[in-house]
């Protein structure tokens, strides 16, 4: 009887050893399969704030074009953020020949009556309302470029950059260009930036 007591015993724990091995198992293939998933959950994530972005810029860009359109150069203040960054556009290689003060750019909402006609010319109200694709560009988030990580610093954390930029032959045969660059600031799209081949402030 306590042989047979033994026997009964030692197979019960050899059999309960073998589940518990069984089920650490079980429960490490369900953890492995488990990451892949959160990693694709957060790549979506990604995205869909991107699409977001562009969804949110385009509803802003329509009413900027409009707001353009009416001529209305004190309403125009209210797509605009202040600070408003006026330097000409920049480059990583004009940083090693010169020295720029991006402070020296900057335009305050008490400052911009001043300088609004020089923002918003009578070019860039005839051409901003008609402008295209073509005239469009997204801002790469990794940009290695000063201007853009410069102006990143203001916006949204891992939301995304759009320029406008237009060209066009002035009254003298001139060629000349401006750009505005928009960016989310507070959750809202908003222009933060006006660039053109000489500074608006001097």
């Amino acid at each position: 009887m306590k042989r047979n007591d033994t026997y009964f015993f030692s197979g019960l724990l050899f059999f309960g050893l073998l589940l518990l091995n069984n089920g650490c198992k079980g429960s490490a293939s369900v953890n492995n399969e488990a990451k892949p998933a959160q990693v694709k959950q957060q790549k979506n994530t990604e995205n869909q704030t991107v699409n977001n972005d562009e969804k949110e810029f385009r509803q802003f860009l329509k009413a900027f074009k409009q707001g353009v359109k009416n001529g209305d150069k004190q309403k125009l203040s209210t797509f605009l953020n202040f600070p408003l960054q006026t330097q000409p556009q920049w480059s990583n290689e004009d940083l090693k020949a010169t020295t720029i003060s991006p402070a020296d750019g900057l335009i305050t909402k008490q400052e911009y009556p001043q300088y609004a006609g020089n923002i918003f010319t009578k070019d860039a109200i005839r051409l901003i309302p008609a402008s295209t694709e073509d005239n469009l560009v997204q801002i790469d988030n990794n940009t290695n470029e000063s201007y853009y990580k410069t102006l990143k610093a203001v916006t949204d954390k891992g939301s995304t950059l759009y320029e406008l930029q237009q060209q066009y032959v002035q009254v003298n045969n001139k060629e000349t260009s401006y750009g505005f660059v928009f960016g989310k600031v507070k959750g809202h799209y908003k222009v933060i930036s006006y660039f053109c081949p000489w500074p608006v402030k001097s």
